[in-house]
């Protein structure tokens, strides 16, 4: 029998407690949240870090969602992946916006050309992927702008609000800066009615209290914690008390020298302003059940 989102929610919060995970890792050794006995036989939802802002997200019918590849020239990327051809299947890329380190179009057509995956992106980018990639699965028509709503294989997929600017270095960061539209994030309700939040790379804004937690109410949030470009580790952590998820997941940080190195700021921040929200710090490449 299924266990309702709350159930396994508080088994989920009871489980990590009951581990020791006052900051769950999994680099310390644990890649299997702990799950009611009720959700046995549920096949669970996949999370996988691949640095910097890229995800991978497996759904519980086996399709394949990568968020921002960045992969030949991230420095966090797992070294499995920079062959691209160990993914195995890629059934949608979700772009947030077009910086270079979250849409790095050599990648794109890389992935294109292994995989022809449906995409997702902001209306001005979609169409630049489109004429840079004419035989790219644009879903420019089913899910292109923010506010709107699309089930993806019984995956809600909705498109939301975020502060930040979204140029595309085409020719390097000394080169022409290409518009590419808003920035975005997303929310994604997976099958078994887990919900997380992808904020993209943002700062604080109200739509984080207003539309993300009183609306959409996501089970996690997975939040930029880097600072320079994005919130930093103060700011994020007072974004988990607008938004009030039971998790978050920190990323955008430790690429590179500009950006905070480690999640310990953050963590340290969140016990005083969320307490109630738990992290879960991940590695890259180290997946984990949900």
């Amino acid at each position: 029998m299924e266990c309702t989102r709350k159930e396994f929610l508080a088994a989920l919060a009871a489980g990590l407690a009951s581990l020791g995970f006052a900051r769950f890792s999994a680099a310390a050794g644990s890649q299997t949240v702990p799950v009611t006995k009720e959700k046995k036989g549920i096949r669970e939802i996949q999370i996988e870090w691949l640095g910097h802002g890229s995800f991978k997200f497996v759904s519980r019918d086996g399709k394949v969602i990568l968020l921002d590849p960045w992969i030949s020239t991230n420095p966090k990327a797992p070294s499995r992946y920079r062959s691209f051809k160990s993914f195995g299947k890629v059934d949608l890329l979700l772009f947030t916006h077009g910086h270079v380190d979250h849409f790095m179009l050599p990648d794109v057509k890389k992935l294109v050309a292994l995989y022809d995956p449906d995409i997702i992106a902001p209306w001005e980018l979609d169409f630049f992927i489109k004429s840079e990639i004419p035989q790219a699965r644009c879903m420019t028509f089913q899910l292109a702008n923010i506010g709107a709503t699309y089930n993806y294989h019984g995956i809600n997929i909705s498109m939301v609000n975020a502060v930040h600017s979204s140029g595309a270095q085409l020719t390097g960061f000394t080169g022409t800066n290409k518009y590419m539209g808003r920035p975005v994030g997303y929310i994604l309700s997976f099958e078994n009615s887990l919900t997380i939040y992808h904020s993209g790379d943002t700062a604080l804004m109200s739509d984080m209290q207003l539309v993300i937690g009183g609306y959409y109410k996501p089970d996690i949030a997975i939040l930029p914690i880097g600072n320079v470009f994005t919130m930093g580790p103060r700011e994020a952590a007072h974004a988990c008390k607008m938004i009030n998820p039971s998790f978050v997941i920190p990323e955008h940080y430790g690429t590179f020298p500009a950006l905070a190195q480690t999640a310990d700021s953050f963590v340290n921040h969140l016990k005083t302003i969320s307490p109630k929200t738990q992290p879960l710090v991940l590695t890259p490449g180290t997946p984990i059940l949900v």
